[in-house]
């Protein structure tokens, strides 16, 4: 509803994990790096872990534009609440391979038939389950692990990718041959206040604004950073919700006063 007021194409803030808007820091940067490093190099097993709103899934997003779809059949799991037979039976529709079959080891085999093909087709297959820290089941996490045996003399068939909050990390502790397997951990953090500024400036470029003065004055991009402690989720948020209150009051620039009386709206109480 604001764009046309502030001279943008499209919203800057939605919160759909869009590549387009992913603002690398250097954390990002570095996150995005090292799960490249562990899928092209056949590392077997990675995992991301960050609190909520951290981008830990559009950076996933990024990662799939990175990846060549001739080398690489990737399978995305989005709700890992699923039994360990389950968890196969989705890998393998994804594979396109159908079956009625519940018995584990017919489907484990189906599956090294499957990933055997691939690899004898110049392929290989990438399993990233998002939002793995809501595996309930130990066993599912096993199972996961037991995936990784799927390999030949010289490499993995597969590789997986574990995405998930800060509770993972919990969770990775109770299969020490999982955690063991995992080449590569990377933990995303905050933003610090010119991270904030610097993401909110690169979502506003890539909305197509054309100004040159941001909509935000440092001291309104520094109550933002103060509130959201450096959330991207957030800053999306409350950056969002500044446009249109400023919008609806013919506002020109969003000055640290007036964000901080949005704030409080936002919020609805003093802070």
């Amino acid at each position: 509803m604001y764009e046309q007021y502030w001279g943008l194409k499209e919203s800057p803030f939605n919160l759909t994990p869009d590549p387009r808007f992913l603002y690398l820091s250097r954390k990002h940067e570095d996150a995005l790096m090292m799960l490249h490093y562990a899928i092209t190099r056949n590392k077997g097993a990675a995992c991301l872990i960050g609190d909520i709103g951290f981008g830990k899934t559009t950076i996933s997003r990024k990662l799939l534009e990175l990846l060549d779809p001739v080398q690489y059949k990737v399978v995305l799991i989005v709700n890992p609440l699923l039994s360990p037979i389950q968890m196969l039976k989705e890998i393998l529709t994804q594979l396109g391979v159908e079956t009625s079959s519940r018995n584990r080891q017919a489907l484990l085999h189906e599956l090294q038939t499957k990933l055997l093909s691939y690899y004898e087709g110049g392929q290989r297959v990438v399993v990233i389950v998002d939002e793995a820290h809501l595996i309930k089941s130990v066993a599912s996490l096993e199972e996961l692990r037991l995936l990784l045996n799927c390999q030949m003399n010289d490499q993995f068939l597969l590789s997986l990718l574990l995405i998930g909050q800060i509770e993972m990390r919990k969770m990775i502790e109770k299969v020490p041959a999982l955690k063991q397997r995992l080449a590569v951990r990377y933990e995303l953090q905050a933003l610090d206040q010119q991270e904030t500024a610097e993401m909110i400036d690169y979502r506003l470029r890539a909305a197509c604004f054309s100004s040159e003065q941001s909509p935000f004055s440092p001291d309104a991009v520094f109550e933002i950073h103060k509130y959201t402690n450096g959330c991207p989720r957030m800053v999306c948020q409350l950056a969002d919700n500044a446009l249109m209150v400023a919008m609806a009051q013919k506002y020109q620039k969003i000055d640290g006063f007036a964000m901080h009386s949005i704030i409080q709206s936002f919020d609805g109480k003093e802070w």
